[in-house]
């Protein structure tokens, strides 16, 4: 069984400066941890002045610090949060937050809980292969484990109080104790009650004083099962504190398939419906080339195979209508796993050739594969090759590595050749995502740097061509995100490998402000080099597509995780030390044996995203 070590702090009694529902929040969350079965739990409870710097360091060291492999470490914190402008590169939006300790704002207390220090105590818990949960309801909660919540009081109301406190002469502002990110991402789970440079809020609710956040969040927790993932933990939570506040939302960063206190990997569909102050909306936009009204989602393991339709495209998400069915109050307490089956986006067309027999089993293969057609429409751009013959077929057409020749003798073997085609198309769908209106695409621009190891020159064609050094060794490269806008925007950079793999790993999902550089592995090296299988001879290569997408909103990051095209299991990513793990995929299900809905409708207009993309090409 599966023990959670569990450290819940709260604090309300701050001197000078008190908050009124942090115990209520984390009193309510020991109950719920306690009630929960499969799970054995130890806890320990730190309150109003129980809760000092000092305490709050061992509690994590030593109480979660116990927990092992199998283990989950859940740290719950509710109180103050604070921030501070910073000229660390590695902050994208130029300030750094922390938790503020009981014995902070005594005057020459104790200093604050930094990130990026919080987040290296964690991670060092998390290295030993425990599962480390942070769930954070306090001001600027979203960038306070960064390794990768500091606030103004103005502009809370009294029917909504803000849990944040200016920044305060004695917090020390040189020294960042427990260093940086270190060579990858956090391993943690952080469920945040805001955005980095947002206010979080508590009010009374049914007549008690509660934060926002911690209320949404274990109302949620008491409703979905034992197998919810993160993802649909947050869709939920971030849908009932945008209508209690309006104005507070709510963060998730961690994997959205990881299931709550266990982080084990779900077979989960990369976009979710959920019911919302403004109807029913799904978790897919423009962004992730949504392109008009009139698109169709189904649900997954609905015995009814209901849908609902796209009446509204936005940047990161869509507004939809049951197409049919009525929902019920049930339905409108869960998220629901949805897969599109009818897009407003045409299918690759894939070109057949070679015997009678080989085209007709491939045909009835791509027949089956939504995202692919045998039919040209005089619309798509991609279109795709399969020469057959010999009981082998060759696929050709895409813009990543040569495909090894695939066998042909079966409805399987023609079954897996139309996957690796749909699976062709959903990488290029990504490499060649843009927003119609270049305006905001054009305020933004992607850098690769130079370091000592290696050499790097910018060719003719407008590749970036880097190379290895004389004696083998990878070059190393800086990647920068230049915000140019004129306004703080959310940016995600996407890895697109030669091998159609897809991943956010490099930079997973921040806000950058105005005239700032939002940096790639928070401004360590991005190592280069030849996936497993290449041989480092002299004129070998390999081709990757950095793509950042911005957003004035965060995105839903499961549709752009896409693991490497491969005959055997998914071969992982190849920039980074560490290989990134393999992500969702997003299947297409068929339209509806009714007719379904026409994806058609005029396209939908541009709207507050944009693309930039370079290449790099690396070569011995």
């Amino acid at each position: 069984m599966r023990t959670v070590h569990a450290l819940f702090v709260g604090i309300d009694d701050y001197p000078g400066r008190p908050l009124r529902g942090c115990v209520n929040d984390v009193r309510a969350a020991e109950s719920w941890l306690r009630s929960r079965s499969g799970t054995r739990s130890r806890i320990e409870t730190l309150h109003d002045a129980q809760a000092t710097r000092s305490a709050l360091l061992g509690g994590i060291r030593e109480h979660l610090g116990r927990s092992g492999p199998e283990d989950t470490a859940l740290l719950w914190f509710s109180g103050h949060g604070s921030q501070a402008p910073t000229a660390d590169p590695g902050e994208p939006t130029g300030w750094s937050q922390a938790l503020v300790c009981h014995d902070s704002l005594v005057p020459g207390g104790q200093p604050v809980l930094r990130d990026t220090e919080l987040g290296a105590l964690l991670d060092r818990v998390a290295a030993r292969g425990t599962h480390v949960v942070a769930v954070l309801d306090c001001c600027h909660a979203g960038g306070a484990t960064r390794e990768h919540a500091g606030c103004h009081a103005g502009g809370a109301t009294r029917e909504h109080a803000a849990r944040g406190v200016p920044w305060m002469p004695w917090w020390h502002t040189g020294t960042r104790a427990g260093g940086g990110q270190g060579p990858g991402r956090g391993a943690h789970v952080l469920l945040a009650a805001c955005r980095p440079q947002e206010l979080a809020h508590e009010k009374v609710i049914d007549g008690r004083p509660r934060g926002l956040f911690s209320h949404a969040l274990l109302s949620t927790l008491g409703r979905v099962g034992p197998t919810a993932t993160y993802g649909e933990v947050h869709a939920l939570t971030h849908a009932r504190v945008r209508a209690l506040s309006g104005v507070q939302h709510p963060e998730l960063r961690g994997p959205e398939n990881g299931v709550l206190l266990s982080g084990e990997a779900a077979a989960a569909s990369p976009f979710l419906l959920r019911h919302t102050a403004w109807g029913w909306e799904v978790d897919c936009g423009a962004a992730h080339g949504l392109r008009s009204a009139g698109a169709e989602f189904t649900l997954l393991g609905d015995p009814a195979a209901r849908a609902v339709v796209v009446r509204e495209v936005r940047p990161e998400s869509a507004l939809v209508d049951p197409a049919g069915w009525q929902p019920t109050a049930g339905d409108e307490q869960r998220a629901h796993a949805v897969t599109p089956s009818a897009l407003a986006f045409p299918p690759a067309v894939v070109a057949l050739s070679g015997g009678a027999e080989d085209v007709r089993l491939l045909t009835r293969a791509v027949a089956g594969e939504p995202a692919l057609t045998s039919e040209s429409d005089g619309v798509s751009a991609l279109r795709l090759r399969v020469d057959a013959g010999g009981g082998w077929a060759r696929v050709s057409g895409g813009a990543g590595h040569p495909v090894p020749d695939l066998p042909l003798r079966s409805p399987a073997d023609a079954a897996r050749v139309a996957g690796c085609l749909a699976h062709i198309a959903r990488w290029h769908r990504v490499r060649d995502l843009a927003n119609p209106d270049p305006l905001l695409s054009s305020l933004v621009r992607i850098t690769v740097e130079e370091t000592p190891v290696g050499t790097l020159r910018h060719a003719a064609d407008g590749e970036i061509v880097c190379a290895y050094t004389p004696d083998g060794r990878e070059p190393q490269v800086r990647v920068g995100i230049h915000n140019h806008s004129g306004r703080e925007l959310w940016a995600v950079l996407l890895n697109l490998t030669d091998g159609y793999a897809s991943s956010p790993h490099l930079f997973d999902g921040d806000f950058i402000a105005d005239g700032r550089v939002g940096w790639a592995r928070r401004g360590q090296s991005v190592w280069l080099r030849l996936p497993p299988g290449r041989a480092l001879v002299r004129g070998a290569f390999t081709r990757d597509w950095l793509k950042v997408i911005v957003a004035e909103d965060e995105l839903n990051l499961a549709p752009f995780r896409l693991p490497a095209w491969s005959a055997a299991p998914a071969a992982g990513d190849r920039l980074g030390p560490a290989p990134a793990a393999g992500g969702a995929v997003v299947r297409l299900a068929a339209a509806r044996a009714d007719g379904g809905r026409d994806a058609g409708g005029p396209v939908h207009g541009p709207g507050r995203w944009g693309t930039a993309q370079v290449v790099v090409r690396t070569e011995v």
